[in-house]
């Protein structure tokens, strides 16, 4: 019938239609669909008379060996990533270790300072229990006015110090207050020249005066009121106080005679003590704010005698 339309007609019907390029792909992929379905039928029962079974061989020798060798050709690759990955994760470990080590050093260092202060204030209350106390801390020490050895402490006149108190620690006495702000004191040590304390054998319960020498850590010379007075090496020395307390409060420790020199062309003798306390050491202190915390004292009544005289 197209042939009797004639040549324009069949060219119309072509333009009107697909293209012979997309009928083409079509078939082609029709073709290979019922391939496909050929092969899957035939192979069903995967028999070793398959006809497929040459061509599975086949493959399998071909492309075999190409698989094994991408395999082996990956794998140090796959090994090098594993061991970045390891690396990584082992830095990470490591740092971690570091951390927890640093914290717990840290940790160790803040309980032993902690340890070493509740052990001091509990010297403390041991040593002076009958007087009322201000504890406070040392944080600083150098000059201040015209003394050269002095410790600053962080209580003030808030905290009740003042001028002229007792300042001990655990070990004994420390100096007395010569300065004060509202939050802080400055305290002049014993072993400073311009210090003295009265002093008092325990042993005779000889008076005497301990002076500095000016010497940060050092020893302190004592001389007793008694000229004809002798200590003796190991006898220990403690405060004899002062009226109000003030700046020295009595029985604080000073420190234990060393030696004992005579003094050239005169009587009596001067002793060379070790204090108790090393100013280069202290932290806590206690500074006396109160009276004696005491009943008050009881009366010495004279006896009477029963009868009457005959």
């Amino acid at each position: 019938m197209l042939k009797d339309l004639g040549t324009p007609a069949r060219g119309l019907v072509r333009a009107a239609g697909v293209p012979r390029e997309v009928r083409r792909r079509r078939t082609v992929l029709v073709l290979i669909i019922l391939a496909c379905f050929t092969l899957i039928v035939l192979d069903a029962r995967r028999s070793a008379g398959s006809p497929v079974e040459p061509l599975r061989t086949g493959a399998a020798a071909v492309f075999g060996p190409l698989e094994s060798t991408a395999s082996s050709a990956r794998q140090p690759v796959d090994n090098l990533r594993d061991r970045f990955a390891e690396l990584d994760r082992l830095q990470a470990e490591n740092e971690k270790l570091k951390t927890d080590n640093d914290q717990l050093r840290q940790q160790l260092n803040t309980t032993d300072y902690t340890r070493n202060r509740a052990a001091e204030l509990d010297r403390l209350l041991r040593l002076a229990p009958k007087f009322t106390m201000t504890p406070a801390r040392v944080i600083g020490m150098g000059s201040a006015q015209s003394f050269s050895h002095t410790v600053t402490i962080d209580a003030g006149t808030a905290d009740g110090v003042r001028v002229d108190q007792t300042v001990l620690n655990g070990s004994g006495l420390v100096g007395r207050v010569v300065r004060t702000t509202q939050g802080t004191s400055t305290v002049l040590l014993i072993g400073d020249r311009n210090s003295t304390v009265g002093g008092r054998l325990n042993s005779t319960m000889a008076l005497g005066f301990v002076s500095g020498r000016g010497e940060v850590g050092g020893t302190l010379d004592y001389k007793l009121v008694d000229l004809k007075a002798r200590p003796r090496a190991g006898d220990r020395i403690v405060t004899w106080g002062s009226s109000g307390n003030a700046p020295y409060v009595p029985g604080v420790p000073i420190g234990v005679v060393t030696s004992v020199t005579a003094t050239a062309g005169a009587l009596g003798s001067t002793a060379i003590i070790k204090p108790y306390v090393d100013p280069t050491r202290i932290d806590t202190v206690g500074v006396v704010t109160g009276p004696p915390a005491r009943a008050p004292r009881g009366q010495l009544k004279p006896t009477t005698t029963a009868g009457k005289a005959g």
